[in-house]
């Protein structure tokens, strides 16, 4: 997207609070030059600027340049409707938020949309002197920009290394979606995802590290120097880290993503506490969904196990731990076939398999362990993975070519916390700095 055509910026779901996303964002691209046009019909004014209930309400003289929207993706499609009667010419939806069938409607109509990625990250990047660069060998970069990849880039611009951090989305990665971390050490009372990945953010840029918003698309990583095709430029690197992630696998069934953060989550760790004195469900019978359907009970007051077989594949051991909890319960040969409620979850739908018999029942919460995906497609097997497709690196987060390392949830480990993503990210800039030292 060209900004140098960019005027008039609606915003559409903003907030009066300032750390609330949508907030700082407009208010960067109001300090760009853009001259933002809030849309929230349950507020007057923001930013100096008059607040209107929808896009067809705003004066027909003002001409409409974006829509950045902050809805739920199921609330999107009215939006759409709207941008497409103003004959907007782009439709931006914010990290997290995907709908393909809104979008498909608008592209129709000839208007440029782009999902899942954050306004104010993508003017950075235009804003940033490309051409110059584009083709310079960086000493390093890094793929990926959640806790991992952003603590790398640090350590490695810091370290005096030319860094540059290649990331889809808004930076952050999945801990942006996490309501509250409580068990990040240095924040007693908590704090949000979202708020202390932004603090990672700003930490990991006062050392100048280069964050480009890029959609990955081919790897050359046996080359010297290593070579990364992306929608935006190609670049290269004497050492490349793999911060790529991994991301839950999911049900699939309706209300999954309407609540998600709001009773139904990926991570007992993160979010069990929440649920204090509660009724849970947790879906999945291999050994992620038994320990941490036992880690729940430390809280909630009963925890329901809902497998589709009749039998659970975790280890006999773990099995024997969790048969002895009496806060556990289980519902062999049943599906969640839907998650119900008005603002948070209530309830589940679930059908027997070998029945068919559908029945309702209340609950709190739904933890999801089904699996996870780690985000390693883009790699083409050029580094050893596992049988479950992470990253195999040794003790010093090198990978099975040299120059290339791995951090993170996208690496073979044992825990997946924000914590560990950041020791990673530490372990594998300074191998990477060692690494390209020999070179010299």
């Amino acid at each position: 997207m060209d900004f140098s055509k960019i005027k008039n910026i609606a915003v559409v779901g903003i907030s009066k609070d300032e750390k609330k996303p949508s907030h700082f964002v407009a208010k960067y691209m109001q300090e760009a030059g853009y001259r933002i046009i809030p849309v929230n019909p349950t507020i007057d004014e923001v930013l100096g600027e008059k607040s209107y209930p929808d896009l067809l309400h705003i004066s027909s003289e003002i001409k409409i340049d974006v829509v950045d929207i902050f809805r739920r993706a199921e609330d999107v499609g009215p939006i759409v409707d709207q941008a497409i009667a103003r004959k907007v010419p782009v439709i931006w939806m914010q990290q997290g938020i995907v709908n393909e069938e809104a979008a498909g409607k608008a592209r129709g109509q000839g208007i440029e949309v782009v999902m899942d990625r954050c306004l104010k990250v993508a003017h950075k990047e235009y804003a940033m002197e490309n051409s110059a660069n584009q083709h310079a060998v960086y000493d390093l970069i890094i793929l990926g920009g959640g806790p991992a990849g952003l603590t790398a880039g640090m350590y490695g611009a810091r370290g005096g290394l030319k860094t540059m951090l290649l990331e889809m989305g808004m930076p952050g990665g999945q801990a942006t979606n996490t309501e509250r971390i409580e068990n990040y050490p240095g924040f007693p009372e908590g704090i949000s995802g979202m708020e202390l990945m932004q603090r990672f953010m700003e930490q990991s840029q006062k050392f100048a590290l280069e964050i480009k918003m890029a959609l990955i698309k081919k790897t050359d990583l046996k080359s010297n120097p290593k070579r990364i095709v992306t929608d935006v430029g190609e670049f290269l690197a004497k050492a490349v880290i793999i911060a790529s992630g991994a991301r839950p696998k999911k049900l699939f069934v309706p209300g999954e993503e309407k609540f998600q953060g709001f009773g139904v989550s990926y991570c007992a760790t993160c979010d069990g506490a929440f649920f204090k004195d509660k009724k849970v469900m947790v879906v999945g019978g291999g050994n992620s969904a038994l320990e941490e359907a036992a880690f729940l009970t430390k809280f909630a007051r009963e925890v329901i196990i809902v497998h589709r077989r009749n039998q659970f594949r975790a280890t006999h051991l773990i099995q024997m731990r969790t048969r002895e909890n009496p806060k556990l319960s289980y519902k062999f040969d049943t599906v969640i076939e839907e998650i119900l409620g008005d603002n948070k979850v209530e309830k589940v739908r679930m059908k027997n398999v070998k029945t068919g018999l559908v029945t309702e029942e209340n609950t709190d919460g739904v933890f999801i362990f089904i699996g996870t995906e780690p985000n390693t497609g883009f790699l083409q097997n050029q580094v050893k993975l596992d049988e479950f497709g992470y990253v195999v690196v040794d003790s010093n987060l090198n990978c099975s070519l040299p120059g290339v390392f791995a951090a993170g949830d996208v690496r073979q480990k044992s825990l997946r916390q924000v914590s560990t993503a950041v020791g990673d990210g530490a372990v594998a800039a300074v191998s990477a700095e060692k690494y390209l030292a020999g070179l010299e």
